[in-house]
């Protein structure tokens, strides 16, 4: 059970990997300055997302996507194969 949790990791940071290089292409595409801020600067990606909601909705959801598939990963396994935090 744990390479399937394994497997759901990797293809969700490959999922997020291809939705954030998604999200700078729309970035580019509105604007040179836009894209290079939105690379530099997280914040201005969540300025972007707001103001071009149509642009920029399907990177997000596929970013959301691959997160799902990261938090599912360990919570397939079990909260037990967790490292201790505290």
């Amino acid at each position: 059970m744990e390479i399937v949790s394994m497997g759901l990791v990797v293809i969700g940071v490959t999922i997020v990997l291809a939705g954030t290089i998604f999200f700078l292409m729309e970035s580019f595409r509105a604007s040179v300055w836009w894209g290079l801020a939105c690379l530099l600067l997280f914040p201005v990606q969540l300025v972007f997302l707001i103001r071009y909601w149509g642009a920029a909705k399907h990177p997000f959801l596929i970013q959301m996507l691959g997160i799902l598939c990261i938090l599912a990963g360990p919570i397939l396994v079990g909260y037990d194969a967790l490292p201790a935090v505290w």
